[in-house]
């Protein structure tokens, strides 16, 4: 065993968390050192050639969530991230051969709306302003310590706006899509956004709120949309990489580290798996609750109660990925052909019914199969051509409610077996790809715990249901980042406030290391009692759709492309 120069703080995981903890406390002058197990930084945010010559977001495939506070303050346009949009955000085909294309303009969504249901267009209009208003009393805890459940509620309280909190938290995302819409179609396609890396299906109580985690994103400024990193999702931990060795952090690949050292209940550095020992005053954890507290610490360093409560979070539930090179483009069977369209620009949902997402929740729970799957799919080469060689196209496919175990059985014997089900279910929305996949590779449940070091695969790092959020989140007694190791704390996506690449967790535990560092007892000040008060321009717009005039005509003006710049301007998050 050797020892190694001594640093202020080490970060475990080069994930994009990570990554965003090591930019704040390198630019606050910390000697810092960043450790990643894997040969390349990103954890789930991450570009890899899988196959030669062509290159895929192996897990996460979509950008929207990354708080643009922490795209601000990083510069990390400045280091090379590029983000954009294609013609449409979302294309959806269901099973009976009608389709639905989400774009970036809401007068080009509402008229598309209208072909499936005239009265769920003007539904999805109102119900975008009540998540837009869940979102606006919601998103300042982000970037701040996570507050106590109870603080949430009173804030809702005071807006009045107490059945926001209950459709939004409490119901399951079947029930809150019913309060709103009359088109199976429409409320099977907006069910998808709650059935992300979750344990159960639609009418289970609480995944109302995993769909307001991921709609409340926003894209340069326009809430609700999402879009794409250039060069994948990589480009986003590639430029967090340059940020922080340009504030002077160092970044050390193939590192994986054993154990944190613990003396006298202070952590005092780590211990790699070559032997090697470095030291320092802090150390943070990006990976999982679980693997940091219950495999980073030697036994009995916890205290036994917090131990099996860490050991009972709850990390059911995990999705998989198939990477398809292909030599044509999916011709949906909408399309005479498979020229290339706005069908292939975003994000596709495939076969998308709350039934099936029914049926994958009992197959999960029994550790099986459904009989057929909800698909989504990205062909990012479409608008990124440097991803894969001229003439071939890169097309991920993702499918959620995966168990994380199976029933007598494993992931490993089932691996390709299971990705057989899954293109003959692709092959029914696009039967010409059956003669054009060159290669594949498939990223299960089980690869995500063993390859990508996410327990049970996971993404989230742990269920995203009100019993495991904001001030309890992982667990009460380590809400706050610090765990009962003096120096050593969680950064990842199991704390608060919680999955997605949105980077708040690396950002907010890295400020209380420097807080504790400094000898600061918050994070920063922070009045929970004070009422929200969203931009005027939007409460003049919830004032105008309060009414049935006003919803009336706020509609009608919603849908005229004469006025998109004043319907995203009023839609804005932030102006």
């Amino acid at each position: 065993m050797s020892s190694t120069q001594n640093y202020d703080a080490i970060v475990i995981g080069a994930g994009h968390n990570g990554l965003v903890a090591a930019n704040y406390l390198a630019k606050a002058g910390r000697s810092v050192l960043v450790l990643e197990a894997r040969d390349v930084v990103g954890g789930a945010c991450v570009t890899e050639e899988l196959i030669p010559d062509s290159k895929w977001s192996s897990c996460a495939f979509i950008a929207g969530l990354l708080r643009p506070e922490i795209i601000e303050e990083l510069e990390l346009r400045r280091f090379g991230l590029e983000l954009y949009q294609g013609d449409a955000l979302s294309f959806s085909l269901f099973r009976d051969g009608t389709h639905f294309t989400m774009w970036k303009e809401t007068d080009r969504t509402l008229r598309e709306l209208e072909k499936l249901n005239k009265r769920d267009a003007q539904a999805f209009l109102d119900f975008g302003m009540r998540v837009q208003k869940f979102a606006g009393l919601v998103t300042p805890w982000l970037l701040e310590l996570p507050p106590e459940r109870s603080e949430v509620l009173a804030r809702f309280e005071a807006a009045g706006e107490q059945t926001l909190f209950d459709e939004f938290t409490l119901l399951s995302v079947r029930d809150l899509l019913d309060r709103y819409f009359q088109d199976e179609r429409i409320k099977s396609m907006l069910t998808f956004f709650g059935m992300v890396s979750i344990y159960g299906g639609p009418s289970s109580p609480g995944t109302a709120y995993t769909y307001g985690h991921h709609s409340w994103g926003e894209f340069n400024g326009n809430f609700g949309q999402f879009g794409m990193a250039r060069g994948g999702m990589g480009a986003i931990s590639e430029a967090l990489a340059a940020g922080a060795r340009h504030y002077g952090a160092t970044i050390r690949t193939g590192a994986p580290v054993d154990k944190v050292i613990v003396r006298g209940g202070k952590a005092e550095g780590v211990r790699l798996v070559d032997g090697t020992v470095i030291t320092a005053a802090q150390v943070l954890s990006n990976a999982d609750p679980k693997r940091s507290l219950l495999g980073l610490l030697e036994p009995g360093v916890l205290d036994a109660r917090l131990a099996r409560d860490v050991a009972n979070i709850d990390t059911r539930g995990s999705m998989a990925r198939i990477h398809l090179l292909i030599d044509e483009l999916p011709q949906y069977l909408p399309f005479s052909d498979a020229s290339e369209g706005p069908q292939h620009h975003g994000h596709q949902l495939l076969g998308p019914s709350r039934e099936a997402f029914e049926q994958a929740w009992e197959a999960q729970r029994r550790g099986t199969f459904p009989d057929s799957f909800v698909i989504e799919a990205v062909i990012q080469s479409v608008t990124d051509p440097t991803l894969a060689p001229p003439g071939l196209h890169t097309m991920t496919l993702g499918i959620q409610q995966l168990p994380s175990q199976l029933t007598g059985t494993t992931w490993a014997a089932e691996k390709q077996r299971w990705a057989d089900l899954v293109l003959e279910d692709l092959f029914t929305y696009a039967p010409n790809l059956r003669d054009h996949i060159l290669d594949r590779v498939v990223i299960t449940p089980d690869d995500l715990d063993n390859e990508y070091l996410i327990t049970d695969g996971n993404i989230f790092h742990g269920s995203m249901m009100l019993d495991q959020l904001f001030g309890a989140r992982p667990l009460p007694e380590i809400a706050h980042y610090r765990t009962p190791i003096d120096g050593y704390y969680l950064c990842g996506s199991g704390t608060h406030p919680g999955g997605g690449v949105m980077g708040a967790s690396g950002h907010n535990a890295a400020r209380v290391a420097l807080d504790d560092a400094a000898g600061v007892a918050a994070l920063r000040p922070r009045r929970t009692d004070a009422p929200v008060c969203p931009p005027w321009q939007q409460r003049l717009v919830g004032q105008l759709m309060g009414t049935r005039a006003g919803r009336w005509l706020g509609y009608r003006a919603a849908r005229q492309p004469a006025l998109r710049k004043v319907t995203a301007y009023a839609a804005r998050s932030r102006y």
